[in-house]
């Protein structure tokens, strides 16, 4: 066999190889978004491996071969949603200088995101099941991954830098809290509008922005009185109490 017979056999083997690798990624990408579905109209309970392979036409030992668990292909669906969450986030971040106007975004970015992909939200936020359900095999709680972390630090580095452009000096874990409650009460305004899909409430961009403007808005006017005080520029949860 000549060189050149040997380079074509070697090429046609790579690109069959590469194929079959995209093949794959294509089923696992599309068990993932039916699984999403499915998660987001039923539970861990109702859902079953079997109705996801039915869904895409294969055996349920194919979808089996790639997450062996209905719990593992929960916890799958789960990251990719966050991931998706967390590159929209990073983006803004990045793209926004203003620290007031980027932590705005950042929030209103979380808002619409949900409201584009509600069967993200559902199926990430999925309650069923016990606090084992969201273990992974090696112990680890799907809270606690690095996408989990990483996710919430986004929050927490906005508000950060927040403060920091005003020049306060927040105490240790402030930035965390003050996170932790304008999260909290943007996820509200979102879990409460696709929860309760039987009441007609106000538009949920339109609530969501409000919520986030007034709560900013009340912190930059605290944060504008604390500056007389004697103990400024250091500031504690009591500052904006």
């Amino acid at each position: 066999m000549s060189i050149e017979e040997r380079s074509s056999k070697g090429a046609r083997r790579f690109q069959r190889r590469a194929r079959q690798e995209a093949d794959k990624e294509a089923l696992k990408a599309l068990i993932l978004e039916t699984a999403r579905k499915e998660f987001a109209a039923g539970t861990l309970e109702t859902v079953s491996i079997q109705k996801i392979a039915d869904a895409i036409g294969y055996s349920k030992g194919t979808v089996l071969k790639y997450y062996p668990t209905k719990l593992l292909l929960l916890l799958a669906v789960k990251q990719q949603n966050l991931e998706a969450v967390a590159g929209q986030l990073e983006r803004v971040r990045a793209q926004t200088a203003d620290s007031d106007l980027r932590l705005r975004q950042v929030m209103e970015t979380y808002l619409d995101y949900w409201a584009d992909n509600p069967d993200h939200f559902r199926s990430l936020f999925s309650m069923s099941g016990t606090i084992e359900d969201r273990r992974f095999p090696d112990g680890v709680y799907f809270g606690e991954t690095e996408i989990a972390r990483r996710s919430y630090e986004l929050f927490v580095i906005s508000v950060r830098e927040y403060l920091a452009a005003r020049g306060a000096e927040p105490a240790p874990g402030l930035p965390q809290r003050l996170a932790s409650a304008l999260l909290a009460a943007t996820h509200g305004v979102v879990a409460l509008t696709l929860g309760t899909p039987t009441m007609k409430l106000p538009d949920m961009r339109a609530t969501g922005r409000l919520l986030i403007a007034s709560l900013i808005d009340a912190w930059t006017s605290k944060l504008a009185a604390a500056r007389t005080s004697e103990g400024w520029p250091r500031i504690t949860i009591s500052t904006f109490a």
